[in-house]
């Protein structure tokens, strides 16, 4: 029994820092460089265990947002992809939509409740698009918390003229709806590729 417990994979991006079985298979198929950027966020992980959760989630914020941001159809010849935080740090590049999955996931790592934490769809004013943001709600009334890969700095949702709210969710909301029939089945399949450590 304890061999099996030892021998199941370990879910990088649910619970725990990147392995180095995931760290091998990555570097077979990205080249060396992906290694140092999973080692970096595993040393981040470390950094943040011992502080805040205000300044976890600053720390996060800024290490993903340190990622170039690349649309799509230029990185997976895809319309509308959610990479999965490994294959977003693999790549080194990524949409709005891969910035907030993974600091969603870093987060809920370093023990923040992901009942705090929605997704949220924007139109930016000053790109004039489709965005996407993370917010975090320290209470269920407080002005939300935007972590966005566009702005360095973190503000309340009140604060951000430049950003017009189209919807949220979370997990618990998407899971237990059935609106949103479209987004649900994308954090379906999402969930399902970080459960198995696609990259």
């Amino acid at each position: 029994m304890i061999l099996l417990l030892f021998s199941l994979p370990a879910f990088a991006f649910n619970g725990q820092s990147i392995s180095e079985a995931v760290m091998k298979k990555a570097e077979r198929k990205y080249g060396g460089f992906v290694v140092s950027r999973y080692l970096a966020y595993n040393k981040m992980l470390r950094n943040a265990e011992p502080i805040s959760e205000r300044s976890k989630l600053k720390l996060v914020n800024d290490f993903f947002n340190a990622i170039p941001f690349l649309s799509d159809i230029e990185n997976w010849k895809q319309e509308d992809y959610w990479a999965t935080p490994l294959e977003f740090l693999a790549r080194n590049k990524g949409d709005s939509e891969d910035y907030v999955i993974a600091k969603y996931f870093a987060l809920k790592t370093l023990g923040v409740d992901p009942k705090r934490l929605y997704f949220t769809y924007v139109n930016s004013k000053r790109f004039k698009r489709p965005h996407m943001v993370l917010s975090y709600f320290e209470s269920p009334q407080s002005d939300p918390l935007v972590l966005d890969n566009i702005a360095a700095d973190i503000e309340t949702a009140s604060n951000r003229s430049d950003l017009t709210p189209v919807y949220n969710f979370n997990v618990d909301t998407i899971e237990n709806s059935s609106t949103q029939q479209s987004t649900h089945k994308k954090w379906e399949e999402l969930n399902q590729r970080v459960k198995r450590n696609k990259l």
